[in-house]
C-alpha cells in the first residue's frame, strides 16, 4: 500500500499517567500514525489515552520553540538566549538572596524516569535544598505510612490479583485509573475471590463488590482502627508472626479498644456489624490483599492511615506472602548528588522532618506562603517542568498570588499551560515518543526496569528532559559534572551499580524484572528495615518527631450550616490525567465538561436538576458548573473532578489543615455549599 514501505513498529512506554503501559508505536514516514499494546510487557492493558498519543504530539496547540516574554509579550528567541537569560537571573538571585531561593518542581509525568536524578545535581550544584515534585501531592504519604512500619527502603508492590481469598480495593477507582488492575480484579473475584471496596462513591468495582463499605471521607483512619479491635479482641491475628516479627502489639492492642465499633460507626456511617464483617472476612481469608489508592493521602490523617493499613496486613499475616502484600527493594542506580553542598535542615519543609527523610526531598505545599511571606527566606526563583501548579495545587488563587511575585518564573512544557501562562521563559518539551526514557516501576509497585526506545522525531527545535538541565548547568558553570554527551552515556552510567545494561534492556522490549517475584517473607534473612528490624506498630521514629507513635485518628474539618457539605476532589477521569489533554477532540467527546456529582436526596432538598448550572462555594472561592445528581454519592457529600481550568476545583481548596507528617492538603474533605444559579 501507498507510504507502507517506510512503516516501522518501535518499542516504548507510555507516560500519560502513572500505569506507563507498555506500547508498539506504529511509525510511517516518519510520523507516529497509531499506537497498540506491546505484548512482551507485563503492564500493557491500553485506555483510550494512549490511543490518542498521536493527536496528542501534533496538536497544533503544542509549542515548539523557546520563548521569552518582553512587557507582557511572548516572542520567540534561540535556546541559547533563554538559557543565557535563565543563569545570569539564577546567578543575580544566588547573590542576591543565596542559592535557596531557587526551588525546582518536577511533575508527575517524570516520576520514575532518569530526569529527577539530574535535576537534584542541578540543585545540588547550584546550592539549594529546595528540589520537590509531584511527591509533595501524591503517592509518597502511602510510602511513608507504610515505610514507617516495615521499611524506609523498601516499596509496596501491586498484588497479584491470582491468589488472593479475598481483595480490599480501598480508596480506588482502577476503572478510571488503570484498567489494567480493574479487568485482573474483576477476574479474581470471578474466580471466587471475595471484593471488599472502601469508598465513599459507589464506583463501578463497589458496585459489584461482595461487600461496600461507603465510608465517610476522611475518616478511613478510624475504620481502619475499628477493623484492627475487631481483629485483636476477637483473636484473629496471626500470633506466631506478631510474637516474633512485630514491635509494640501489646501498646497498639490497648490503643485500639478506644475504638470501639459503636464509636467508630458514629465517626465513619458505616454499620458496626458491617465493620465487623469486614474485619472476619479479611482477617479470615489466607492470603488477602489490601489494594490502597492515594486518595486516602489526601486527608488530615493519610500517613496514618496508610500506617493503620500496613499494620492490618502484619498482624492478619498476610506480609510479603503470596497473594497478600509483598514489598521489595528499588533498582540501585547511580546518585547524581553533590555531598556537603546542601542540607535538609534547611529545606523550605523543615516542618516535615519525616517526610524529607523518607522522600529524599522537601515539600512544595509550603512554596507558595514562602514566596508571599518571605519565610522562613526569600524565594525568588521556581522551574517548573511537566507540571502545572497553578491548576493542580491547593488554593489556586493563592498560588498564582505568589507565582506573580516571582522575580524568576521558569515553565518547560509541550503547551501552554495555565502555570506557564505566568512565566518569564517558556521551554519547549520533547514528548515521550520522541526520546529513549529509562523507567524504574518501583514507584508503580513493579520491581521492573524498561528502556522506553525513541519512535520518531522531535521539533527540531525541542530539548529533551535531561537534556535541559545538563545544558543548563553548563551555562552556569558545571559542565564538569555534566560530562555525558548523548543518552546512552547517562544512562549507562545510571545503570552502572545496578548490573542491568542498555545492552539487556534493548534485548527485552518488555523490561526487566530485578527482584524474584516468587521470593517471598525476606524479612527472614535479615528482618525488616527498621530500627528494630521488626514490623514497628508503635512507632519509635514518630515519637522522636513528636507525632503520634500509634495510628490515631484526627477528625476532618467539620462542615456547618454555612459549609453544609463535604466535597471531595480530584476525582478520576480515564481521558485526562490531572490537567491534561483537554484539548484532544476525541477524549474530550469522552467527558466535554466538568460536573459535580450531587445526591437526588440533597438535590431534591436544594432544587436542584439534573443538568443545572450551580455554584459550588467553599471559604476559599467559589466555581461555576453543572450538576449531575447520582445515587453514588452520599446525601452530604459532593464531589468534583479536578485539572478543569473553566471549573478549577483548586479554587475551593486550601493548604490548611493538612497532614502534619507529610504536609498533605485535606483535598478530600473540604466544608463546602451549592446552590442553583438563580436562587
Amino acid at each position: 500500500m501507498p507510504g507502507r514501505k517506510n512503516s516501522r513498529v518501535v518499542k516504548g512506554v507510555c507516560r500519560l499517567c502513572l500505569s506507563c503501559c507498555g506500547i508498539d508505536a506504529h511509525v510511517e514516514g516518519g510520523r507516529l500514525v497509531r499506537v497498540s499494546a506491546m505484548k512482551e510487557h507485563p503492564i500493557n492493558k491500553l485506555c483510550v489515552k494512549a490511543r490518542a498519543i498521536p493527536d496528542w504530539i501534533y496538536s497544533p496547540k503544542r509549542l515548539t520553540h523557546p520563548m521569552r516574554k518582553v512587557k507582557g509579550t511572548w516572542k520567540e528567541v534561540s535556546w541559547e538566549e533563554a538559557l543565557d537569560v535563565i543563569a545570569d537571573k539564577l546567578s543575580a538571585i544566588k547573590e542576591r538572596y543565596g542559592a535557596k531561593a531557587l526551588v525546582v518542581h518536577l511533575g508527575e509525568p517524570l516520576v520514575g524516569s532518569e530526569v529527577p536524578r539530574v535535576a537534584i545535581r542541578f540543585c545540588s550544584l547550584y546550592g539549594t535544598p529546595n528540589y520537590t515534585s509531584g511527591a509533595s501531592l501524591c503517592f509518597a504519604a502511602k510510602g511513608i505510612g507504610h515505610g514507617l512500619s516495615v521499611s524506609r527502603r523498601m516499596f509496596p508492590l501491586t498484588p497479584s490479583y491470582q491468589d488472593p481469598s479475598c481483595i480490599v480495593v480501598w480508596g480506588r477507582n482502577p476503572q478510571q485509573s488503570k484498567i489494567g488492575e480493574q479487568a485482573n480484579i474483576v477476574s479474581a473475584q470471578k474466580r471466587g475471590s471475595k471484593l471488599i471496596v472502601v469508598d465513599p462513591r459507589a464506583t463501578p468495582l463497589a458496585k459489584r463488590a461482595d461487600l461496600h463499605i461507603q465510608v465517610r471521607p476522611g475518616t478511613d483512619c478510624a475504620l481502619a482502627l475499628g477493623l484492627l479491635n475487631v481483629i485483636i479482641s476477637e483473636e484473629l491475628y496471626d500470633k506466631a508472626f506478631v510474637e516474633r516479627w512485630t514491635s509494640g502489639f501489646d501498646k497498639l492492642a490497648e490503643h485500639v479498644k478506644k475504638y470501639s465499633l459503636e464509636s467508630v460507626a458514629k465517626i465513619t456511617g458505616v454499620p458496626a456489624q458491617k465493620i465487623r464483617e469486614f474485619a472476619r472476612i479479611y482477617a479470615t481469608s489466607k492470603p488477602a490483599a489490601i489494594t490502597q489508592g492515594v486518595s486516602l493521602d489526601h486527608c488530615l490523617n493519610g500517613v496514618q492511615t496508610s500506617r493503620a493499613i500496613s499494620i492490618l496486613i502484619a498482624v492478619t499475616g498476610n506480609l510479603d506472602v503470596t497473594g497478600g502484600d509483598t514489598y521489595d527493594f528499588p533498582l540501585k542506580q547511580a546518585s547524581l548528588r553533590v555531598k556537603g553542598i546542601v542540607a535538609l535542615n534547611e529545606v523550605i519543609g523543615a516542618q516535615y522532618p519525616i517526610f524529607n527523610k523518607f522522600v529524599s526531598e522537601t515539600s512544595a505545599m509550603p512554596v507558595p506562603e514562602a514566596i508571599i511571606s518571605g519565610q522562613p527566606y526569600p524565594v525568588k526563583a521556581l522551574i517548573v517542568q511537566a507540571c502545572n501548579p497553578a491548576l493542580t495545587w491547593p488554593d489556586s488563587a493563592k498560588v498564582r498570588q505568589a507565582f506573580e511575585q516571582l522575580e524568576l518564573l521558569v515553565v518547560s512544557d509541550m503547551f501552554m499551560t495555565e502555570t506557564a501562562e505566568l512565566a518569564d521563559i517558556f521551554l519547549p518539551a520533547v514528548a515521550f515518543p520522541e526520546r529513549r526514557i529509562l523507567i524504574d516501576y518501583a514507584s508503580k509497585g513493579v520491581p521492573l526496569i524498561s528502556l522506553s526506545q525513541k519512535a520518531v522525531e522531535p521539533p527540531p527545535d525541542c530539548l529533551e528532559d535531561w537534556q535541559l538541565w545538563i545544558e543548563l548547568g553548563r551555562k552556569m558553570g558545571y559542565a564538569d559534572y555534566f560530562p555525558w554527551q548523548s543518552a546512552d552515556d547517562f544512562f549507562a552510567h545510571l545503570l552502572e551499580p545496578s548490573g542491568v545494561t542498555l545492552e539487556q534492556l534493548g534485548q527485552n522490549p518488555g523490561g526487566i524484572i530485578y527482584a524474584p517475584l516468587d521470593r517471598r517473607r525476606k524479612y527472614e534473612e535479615g528482618g525488616f528495615d527498621t530500627p528494630s528490624g521488626k514490623v514497628e506498630l508503635f512507632s519509635p521514629t514518630l515519637a522522636e518527631h513528636g507525632y503520634d507513635p500509634l495510628p490515631t485518628f484526627n477528625p476532618p474539618p467539620p462542615t456547618s450550616k454555612d459549609y453544609p457539605f463535604t466535597l471531595i476532589t480530584g476525582t478520576r477521569t480515564i481521558a485526562f490525567t490531572h490537567s491534561q489533554f483537554r484539548d484532544i477532540a476525541r477524549l474530550r467527546k469522552l467527558t466535554p465538561q466538568p460536573l459535580v456529582e450531587i445526591n437526588p436526596e440533597a438535590a431534591k432538598e436544594l432544587g436542584i436538576a439534573d443538568g443545572d448550572k450551580v455554584i459550588v462555594e467553599s471559604p476559599k472561592g467559589k466555581i461555576t458548573l453543572k450538576a449531575k445528581i447520582t445515587p453514588d454519592i452520599q446525601p452530604r457529600v459532593l464531589s468534583l473532578p479536578h485539572g478543569w481550568e473553566e471549573a478549577n476545583a483548586n479554587i475551593l481548596t486550601d493548604a490548611e489543615p493538612h497532614d502534619p507528617i507529610s504536609g498533605y492538603p485535606a483535598l478530600k474533605t473540604t466544608p463546602c455549599r451549592v446552590r442553583k444559579i438563580g436562587e
